[in-house]
C-alpha cells in the first residue's frame, strides 16, 4: 500500500470500504494531493463514494480541492456519521483558516447534526478561541451540552473556564461542567489524558455542590465516579 499513489489508495478504499482506515492512515502520512482529492470528489458526485467515506478521506488527503465537497456533506447531513467526519475534515484541510467558516456553520447550519459536526471540527482545532465558540454555542442552544462536553474534555478546556462554569449557578452550564469532568475521568481510566486529576483538589468542592443540587439529575454511575474523583483530590 505504501508504494501506491494517493489516487490508487482512494480507488482501493472505494472498492473495499472496509479498508478505509488503513487507507486513511497512509494518506495522512503524505502531502496533500490534488489529483486524489479530485478523484474522490468525482466519485462522490456520481454516487460511487458514500458521503461519510468522501468526507473522511478528503480530510485525510488534506487538499483544498476537497473543502467545498466536505462542507456540502456537512450541510446535507446524510447520516452514518458523515457530519461528525466532515467537521474535523474541514479543520484538517484548512487548519486555523477554517475557524471562521466552522463558527458560521456552528451558529447557522439548519440542522443540529450539522452544527454539531462543525463543533467537532472546532474541537479538532483545539484552540482557546475554539473553546470560546463551543461554550457560546451551548449557551445559545446551537448544540447539545453533552456533545459539547465530550469535545471540551478533549481539547481540553482550561481549568479556569471549567471553574467559571461551576460557579455560574446556571443549570445548563453546571450540567456541562460536570459532564466535562465525567468524560475526562472516563478518558483517564482508559489510559488517555489524565489532566482531570490535576484539578481535583481545586474544583472538587464545586463538583460536590453540583451533586447536591436538587435541580440536577444524574445517572448513579456518573455520580459515583465524580464522588470518587472528589475523594482523590482531598
Amino acid at each position: 500500500m505504501m508504494s501506491d499513489t494517493s489516487s490508487k489508495l482512494v480507488a482501493t478504499a472505494l472498492a473495499e470500504h472496509g479498508r478505509f482506515k488503513h487507507v486513511a492512515a497512509e494518506l495522512e502520512r503524505r502531502d496533500p494531493d490534488a489529483d486524489a482529492a479530485s478523484a474522490l470528489v468525482q466519485a462522490y458526485r456520481v454516487g460511487e463514494a458514500p458521503p461519510w467515506l468522501a468526507a473522511y478521506l478528503l480530510g485525510c488527503i488534506g487538499h483544498e480541492v476537497g473543502y467545498a465537497t466536505v462542507r456540502e456533506v456537512l450541510l446535507t447531513a446524510p447520516g452514518l456519521l458523515a457530519e461528525s467526519y466532515a467537521g474535523p475534515a474541514l479543520a484538517k484541510i484548512l487548519g486555523e483558516r477554517a475557524f471562521p467558516d466552522l463558527c458560521a456553520l456552528l451558529r447557522d447550519a439548519p440542522k443540529q447534526v450539522s452544527r454539531e459536526g462543525a463543533a467537532y471540527g472546532l474541537g479538532r482545532l483545539g484552540s482557546p478561541r475554539a473553546e470560546e465558540a463551543l461554550l457560546e454555542a451551548v449557551t445559545t442552544g446551537c448544540i447539545r451540552w453533552h456533545t459539547a462536553a465530550g469535545i471540551l474534555a478533549r481539547i481540553p478546556i482550561a481549568p479556569r473556564r471549567l471553574g467559571e462554569l461551576l460557579r455560574s449557578g446556571e443549570t445548563v452550564q453546571l450540567r456541562l461542567a460536570s459532564e466535562i469532568v465525567w468524560v475526562a475521568l472516563h478518558d483517564a481510566n482508559s489510559g488517555r489524558s489524565t489532566w482531570v486529576h490535576d484539578i481535583a483538589a481545586e474544583l472538587g468542592p464545586m463538583i460536590r455542590d453540583v451533586l447536591v443540587n436538587p435541580a440536577l439529575s444524574m445517572a448513579p454511575r456518573k455520580r459515583a465516579q465524580l464522588e470518587a474523583w472528589m475523594s482523590h483530590g482531598q
